[in-house]
């Protein structure tokens, strides 16, 4: 009898494991279709933050790709030629000096080998120095650089006049060697009025 009793009392806590069991497989059963689909709704918006993300990317390089931060706006030189030849009549020549090497350093930053020219011959005029590291001569080969960067027959040939001018026929020479067959010279470069007589032995 005692053996019986304890073998129907000990039923009841298998019956509620396994009931316990069965529900708890019921409800993961039916939890797992919603956590595939809020999977699949997280899926989707990544995606379309990540498509969203890149399309502002590109949009960005576009509009940085559009603006020109290699050409920044020079200021001209001739401007500042006309100051310091104002000065230079006025009798204040140090200043007139300073002047003319900012003007070079405009027409320089501009690569304009007419406006490097025209500074080389004003400031000789006015100190007359015409050494190898004379101010005229380092204009003037920024000029022959700024001529052939641009492959302008015109600027070479003016540059190797300044220099004959200045008595430097090797120099001239050499800076007409740099000159290549295929370049085509500009009819509009004033080639033949940037230098009157101003390095004129």
């Amino acid at each position: 009898m005692r053996s019986t009793h304890s073998h129907h009392a000990a039923a009841p806590p298998n019956v509620v494991t396994a009931q316990t069991n069965a529900i708890g497989r019921q409800a993961l059963t039916s939890a797992q279709p919603h956590s595939e689909q809020d999977h699949r709704a997280n899926w989707w918006r990544r995606i379309t933050s990540t498509a969203v993300l890149l399309s502002i990317l590109f949009l960005g390089i576009l509009a940085w790709r559009s603006l020109d931060f290699g050409k920044p706006d020079i200021p001209d030189w001739k401007p500042v030629l006309a100051l310091a030849a104002t000065a230079q009549e006025k009798g204040d020549l140090y200043y007139a000096k300073s002047l003319y090497l900012q003007a070079g350093s405009l027409a320089d930053w501009r690569e304009d080998w007419e406006g490097l020219i025209a500074v080389a011959c004003a400031i000789y005029n006015l100190d007359k120095q015409k050494d190898h590291y004379s101010p005229t001569n380092q204009l003037l080969l920024r000029g022959m650089i700024a001529a052939e960067t641009k492959q302008n027959q015109s600027g070479m040939i003016a540059v190797a006049k300044a220099f004959e001018g200045l008595g430097e026929d090797k120099v001239a020479s050499m800076v007409l060697s740099r000159i290549q067959k295929d370049w085509t010279e500009n009819a509009n470069d004033p080639a033949d009025v940037l230098l009157p007589d101003c390095l004129a032995n």
